[in-house]
């Protein structure tokens, strides 16, 4: 499923709804899966969805047209207060790296002194391009991330930084919470271990395994879990997650509602008739970047 909350957005739902009936067939029964299913169809056919809304007990039916849609992964790159840059990454997928480092170069032509890198309520993606995206940071031959099983590193895989670019001269923040998963959890692991950047938000989501898949006679597969992916400090990320240095809690309902006013303004949603949120962890985050600058101005 797309990690973006553009469809939510346009069909009406908000947070903290419940759908309770697809097409007047009840949820109660369905896995997550089975409901994903039956919501999934060909492009330009209607799927009917009824939600719930506990606070108030109303439902609403509300008609959806399928659609194919394609979330960027890399959005809404921009320059924020004192030169501070912001991009946010939606997800982890082929091109995530390559994007990521045209939108910084894009930012430094802009005289870009520190940047913000969103990676809240991102559920992860491709391993290789978490790889592709730490290493944007780090300095070549710096470990990003290794993968051990119950014999250790016997048959684990570690992975270092490689290629051309690096980004390690200014600084960098990156936010979390509990939506941060996987490969955002690899990234930002890997970042705080090094001191190449300081962690703000909440403690993320904690899946970090790895998986194989074994088939059986008849048709039907084991899924087993064979390995878990560490940091370069060996922190274990399965179950545990990765603690911000800077804790700034926000609630869901706030969270929803900052992403959906930034999908307002990228005209991917209605706009909010209510004030508009501030956004406690970019201001934390950049209140630390503006200290780190200060320090390298008087280390200068």
């Amino acid at each position: 499923m797309a990690s973006d909350f553009t469809p939510g957005f346009r069909a009406g739902i908000q947070s903290g709804d419940i759908i309770i009936e697809i097409n007047g067939e009840e949820t109660r029964e369905l896995s997550l899966s089975e409901a994903i299913q039956r919501m999934r169809g060909e492009p330009g056919t209607e799927v009917r969805i009824k939600t719930l809304r506990p606070a108030t007990r109303d439902t609403k039916e509300i008609p959806i047209l399928r659609e194919e849609i394609r979330v960027a992964s890399v959005k809404d790159a921009k320059m924020l207060h004192n030169k501070i840059g912001y991009v946010r990454i939606t997800q982890f997928n082929e091109p995530t790296g390559g994007k990521l480092k045209a939108e910084i170069h894009a930012l430094m032509d802009k005289k870009m002194t520190a940047l913000v890198l969103d990676l809240r309520g991102n559920p992860g993606g491709l391993l290789t391009a978490a790889v592709d995206v730490a290493e944007l940071f780090l300095e070549r031959g710096k470990m990003i991330v290794s993968t051990q099983g119950r014999d250790g590193m016997k048959n684990g895989q570690r992975f270092k930084s490689g290629g051309n670019t690096h980004f390690t001269r200014f600084p960098l923040a990156i936010l979390v919470n509990e939506g941060s998963a996987s490969a955002s959890e690899i990234v930002a692991g890997a970042l705080q271990d090094h001191n190449r950047a300081v962690l703000v938000g909440e403690k993320t989501f904690g899946k970090g395994s790895v998986q194989s898949i074994l088939p059986l006679p008849d048709g039907s597969a084991i899924k087993l879990t064979t390995a878990k992916y560490y940091t370069p400090s060996e922190r274990v990320i399965h179950d545990h997650g990765i603690e911000p240095d800077i804790q700034v809690k926000m609630s869901a309902e706030d969270f929803y509602k900052i992403r959906q006013q930034q999908a307002a303004k990228n005209g991917e949603a209605e706009t909010l008739k209510e004030n508009e949120l501030r956004d406690i962890q970019v201001e934390t985050a950049l209140g630390a970047l503006n200290g780190m600058l200060i320090q390298q101005e008087w280390g200068q």
